[in-house]
């Protein structure tokens, strides 16, 4: 069975800080100057946790928490947000739903994906989805330099107005990266 690109929903969430503040625990790099160099950083500044979904043709989102991402919160973002926001979709019968599983261990958030699942065709599937999109966003937001919550705002603005050009580009990319993926057994690949 192969799945079209613009069916699979790739979801991720992400927090951004006022002042411009990038948490980038999942980044990797390779120093052009020295290593050694130390920076100090400011701890708990105000932040927002985003979630986000999207396929090869189109985004959901921003959904913003003033609070960390849980099985409660998700629960009811799932109830109230998604499943309300995709219901709709003229592809909502070939929709597979990658829902990140980081905070998704509770038995309640698999019941509930089960329960939807048995009541529309849409399927879900755990992944660990942490999408490039986050980094593209983060550059938009930080560019107009945020110092306020109601600054962070911004993050609406630009998860809706995501090119579609960025997007069927991702889309397209998806089959060569799951061979890479498949050629190296599951281990690690360069993006």
């Amino acid at each position: 069975m192969q799945i079209a690109a613009h069916c699979i929903l790739w979801s991720d969430e992400a927090v951004f800080h006022t002042g411009g503040f990038v948490n980038r625990h999942n980044c990797h790099y390779w120093a052009a100057h020295d290593p050694e160099v130390t920076v100090e950083k400011i701890q708990n500044r105000p932040k927002v946790t985003v979630w986000c979904g999207m396929t090869a043709a189109r985004v959901i989102g921003a959904y913003l928490l003033r609070d960390t991402m849980n099985v409660e919160r998700y629960l009811q973002m799932l109830k109230d947000y998604i499943w309300p926001s995709v219901s709709g979709w003229e592809n909502v019968n070939e929709l597979v739903f990658m829902h990140d599983g980081t905070c998704l261990v509770g038995s309640e958030v698999s019941g509930t994906l089960a329960e939807t699942t048995r009541t529309s065709p849409m399927a879900c599937k755990k992944s660990r989805s942490d999408f490039f999109l986050w980094g593209w966003a983060k550059e938009e937001v930080y560019r107009a330099k945020p110092r306020t919550m109601e600054q962070l705002d911004r993050i609406r603005n630009v998860i809706t107005n995501v090119p579609h050009d960025f997007l069927q580009k991702t889309g397209d990319s998806i089959p060569s990266l799951l061979r890479k993926l498949v050629d190296a057994a599951g281990a690690y690949i360069e993006f």
